[in-house]
């Protein structure tokens, strides 16, 4: 398992998840690289030193359009698959298995050119699920997005749920 798959689901495999010493800049640097993400044509733009936002960008190619030319829905339902995830996992820290479960994705325009995504778990939400799941109990959050054009044009309306449960090693 590569080291950027164990993050995106949130899974202790190596020293990477144990440290978490991980700058946010490589981390986005290397998520645009991640071959799942590469090949659709998603570029991580950033994620914040803090680990609370993250933005995305698909831009329109010939390997990510559909049969109308406008972009894949496929691509941009990719476009959000675990950002919530991981900003809530480096938020909460290695005591914790944090998955992403559930999708839902309203397609309201066609993606005709560059779709930005931007993803936001603020600190107080990140303490509201930690305090959740202090009791080693599960914990199931909802999140929710618009995926926009450059002109503000909402693309798509993404709410994904997150699952989050304590480390038993950590109670």
């Amino acid at each position: 398992m590569s080291r950027i798959g164990a993050a995106a689901r949130g899974v202790k495999s190596s020293k990477f998840a144990a440290r978490r010493t991980i700058s946010p800049r490589w981390f986005a640097r290397a998520m645009s690289l991640y071959p799942p993400l590469l090949g659709a044509g998603i570029r991580v733009v950033e994620f914040s030193d803090d680990w609370t936002v993250c933005r995305t960008e698909l831009r329109l190619n010939r390997l990510n359009r559909n049969q109308q030319g406008t972009a894949f829905g496929g691509s941009i339902g990719s476009m959000s698959d675990a950002f919530f995830a991981l900003l809530l996992w480096n938020q909460l820290g290695k005591g914790y298995y944090v998955w992403d479960t559930k999708a839902e994705i309203d397609y309201l325009s066609p993606g005709t050119g560059t779709v930005h995504g931007r993803f936001e778990v603020p600190r107080e939400v990140a303490e509201e699920v930690r305090a959740a799941a202090a009791s080693g109990d599960k914990v199931l959050r909802w999140f929710e997005t618009d995926l926009t054009l450059d002109d503000g044009t909402v693309v798509a309306h993404v709410r994904r749920q997150v699952y989050v449960r304590r480390r038993s090693d950590s109670r």
